[in-house]
């Protein structure tokens, strides 16, 4: 009788020591990620035999790669790509400073990858909104941006 409760508590305590521990890994394994952390990067531009253009090509620094491939929360500014509503870009700045309008670099930009439809078109006004998704870190990307955030989710915001 005192073996079987004696067993018993130990097998609670490692059950409830596994539980802890697992939350706090939970919690750590989604990060929010700063635009600072993505201006850990340099430029240098390469000729494309291929398109004949010069390419911007990224080193990433070790601040900036110890987000690839994992799951990060980020605030930014939603910019529609196109008229349907389908392709999105989320940047540091409001469209009026983004990269497009030449007031910033690529590092202030990113791929949006969202289910079309799951962003609300009232959330694309100068309001941030975050994100959830994995970050994907692309040395050269003749179609894009550097940086994408697959498999996104919003968040929160106006």
């Amino acid at each position: 009788m005192l073996y079987t409760s004696m067993y018993q508590l130990l097998r609670n305590t490692a059950m409830n020591l596994v539980f802890f521990l697992s939350s706090i890994y939970a919690l750590h394994s989604q990060k929010n990620l700063s635009w600072e952390v993505l201006s850990d990067v340099e430029w240098a531009e390469k000729y494309d035999s291929t398109s004949a253009t010069s390419l911007p090509t990224a080193t990433f620094g070790s601040s900036s790669m110890e987000y690839n491939n994992r799951e990060v929360y980020i605030t930014g500014y939603v910019i529609p790509l196109d008229a349907l509503g389908i392709s999105f870009a989320l940047s540091r700045n409001s469209y009026a400073s983004c990269f497009f309008c030449g007031q910033a670099g690529p590092e202030t930009v990113m791929d949006l990858m969202v289910k079309p439809g799951t962003i609300p078109k009232t959330k694309y006004n100068n309001y941030p909104l975050k994100f959830k998704g994995t970050l994907i870190l692309k040395k050269v990307n003749p179609t894009g941006f550097n940086y994408q955030l697959a498999n996104a989710q919003f968040i929160s915001g106006k």
